[in-house]
């Protein structure tokens, strides 16, 4: 069957799993830094949250990618 988007992983899958819990951690980070509220600019992180949760998602989306092969396997 050929794929119509025809994207290929190009890393193991166990490197996709590493790279989609690195994703998860980035979004829990980014969410859970973007409910507090900083009044005190000596203490602003170096990113913001939205930088983390985008990166997040992108790892995540990368990190699947990854698992094409495994899931053709199944």
């Amino acid at each position: 069957m050929q794929s119509k988007f025809q994207i290929d992983a190009f890393l193991p899958w166990e490197v996709g799993l590493i790279v989609i819990l690195i994703g998860l951690i980035l979004v829990f980070i980014g969410n859970k830094q973007s409910k507090k509220k900083n009044n005190d600019l000596n203490d602003l992180p170096w990113t913001k949250p939205t930088t983390k949760i985008i990166f997040g998602a992108s790892f995540l989306v990368i990190g699947l990618v990854q698992l094409f092969p495994l899931l053709k396997l199944l």
